[in-house]
């Protein structure tokens, strides 16, 4: 699809950003429709598609509002921002309503509230981007990269207190992103990467072992005991200072090398650790379960298994609107949030699916676009932690629908049932909007 745009003197509309939302958010208020049962009592207000709407209605207002505002004016209070949700975080563990089991919604009164978690993803993208911007190439140094890595991360480290495991994942391609934009080393990106990969490999690969084999090996039921790998960490603790101190004395690379390797093994397992104590068995089984559903076909592997079914019911032109079993017998179960793409599917088939895939492709495209002729560096990187925000939802939520990523709860970008959700994402795109639209202003 060819972007098309019109230039004013000084601004440039980008009108394939903003008919490609428009149709994804069309998608979503139909598709969610079509998901309610046609004999529902539920009055027509309460329906989630009319509250959809109304989200919706409140988002294209706000987009309005921060379009109208220049990008620069806002970087000014962009702290401000970040600071706001970080207190709103807190808050919320202090007096959120606990709703599934995660204390993550402020109410406001009686059924309304919102979900501060997804609002925090706007306040991080915009206070870490005025961060690196500060830093600019000091962003290689460890000790600022730490700091990015932890104005990132740490809103997600409160999320993860609700507990929401989910959402605060979305926080980590966001942060990456953004310090790999800004400037960092690309050996601390992916040391962060190895330390992530090690604290959730462990507690996931001894549970799926124990789920897949009946005589679980002995090594397999020592690493599920937080003791046994905090000892491995300490040794790797003590290796790291050890070899620290003789590179102090002897300056040779090879010996920094081995102390950055232990210490990266140090950090992880101590994160290894408290993953394996804090995520409940449950949350481990539904995030490995994707690999072999049928090891807890009624519990744990129920859902991605009816995902599947309905995805590949839909055949090549799916079974019309409302026509899809697996939404209107009830089999799915989060059918309008967590696999609403499901739905679509089945009612789609293949040839719509690839039409709604091709329309979040163009909608990246554009949001690339931005990235690389933005004007400033802030821009750089406003657009960059809303590509890692935007990608990881939509990579993760599709990819799990069709049984090829873990269950994590994270919904789809402009589609899935949700108020606080889909406010973010067209507050986001005006941002891009915004962007762009003054990428020639004098």
């Amino acid at each position: 699809m060819q972007n098309r745009t019109f230039v004013f003197p000084h601004y440039r509309i980008d009108f394939a950003l903003v008919i490609t939302f428009l149709i994804l958010l069309g998608f979503g208020v139909l598709t969610i429709y079509s998901a309610e049962n046609p004999g529902s009592t539920t009055k027509i207000m309460e329906r989630q598609f009319v509250k959809q709407i109304y989200w919706i209605s409140i988002g294209m207002i706000l987009f309005i509002l921060v379009g109208a505002i220049n990008y620069q004016k806002i970087e000014k209070y962009s702290i401000v921002v970040y600071v706001i949700i970080v207190l709103l975080l807190l808050l919320t563990l202090a007096i959120g309503t606990r709703v599934r089991g995660s204390k993550s919604w402020i109410s406001i009164t009686g059924s309304i509230g919102f979900q501060p978690s997804e609002f925090a993803k706007l306040g991080v993208i915009l206070g870490l981007a005025r961060y690196l911007e500060q830093k600019g190439a000091e962003i290689k140094s460890l000790t600022n990269f730490l700091l990015g890595l932890g104005i990132g991360l740490f809103p997600a480290g409160l999320i993860l207190l609700q507990p929401d495991f989910g959402t605060a994942l979305v926080y980590i391609p966001i942060t990456l992103v953004m310090l790999y934009f800004g400037g960092a080393r690309l050996s601390h990106i992916i040391s962060v990467l190895i330390i992530l990969g090690i604290s959730i490999v462990i507690p996931l690969l001894t549970t799926f072992i124990r789920l897949t084999n009946p005589t679980t090996p002995s090594f397999v039921l020592l690493l599920e005991d937080t003791k046994i790998i905090f000892i491995l960490a300490a040794v790797f603790g003590i290796l790291s200072f050890l070899t620290y101190i003789f590179y102090r004395i002897t300056r040779k690379e090879i010996i920094y090398r081995a102390t950055v390797i232990f210490l990266i093994f140090f950090v992880g397992l101590i994160l290894s650790a408290l993953f394996t104590k804090e995520l409940k068995p449950y949350q481990k089984e539904r995030l490995i379960v994707f690999l072999k559903p049928t090891i807890d076909p009624f519990g744990a592997g129920y859902n991605i298994i009816q995902s599947k079914i309905a995805v590949g019911s839909g055949g090549l032109f799916g079974k019309g609107l409302r026509g899809g079993t697996q939404s209107q017998l009830g089999f799915l179960p989060e059918k309008t949030t967590d696999f609403i793409f499901s739905i679509f599917a089945e009612e789609w088939g293949f040839v719509g699916s690839f039409f709604l895939i091709s329309i979040y492709g163009i909608f990246i495209y554009r949001n690339i676009m931005i990235l690389y002729n933005a004007r400033d560096a802030f821009a750089t990187l406003v657009a960059s932690g809303i590509l890692g925000m935007f990608l990881f939802h939509i990579i993760i939520n599709i990819g799990m629908t069709i049984g090829i990523m873990p269950i994590t709860g994270i919904p789809l970008p402009f589609m899935s049932y949700g108020g606080s959700f889909v406010i973010t994402s067209i507050i986001a795109t005006s941002l891009l909007f915004n962007i762009e639209m003054r990428r020639y202003l004098r």
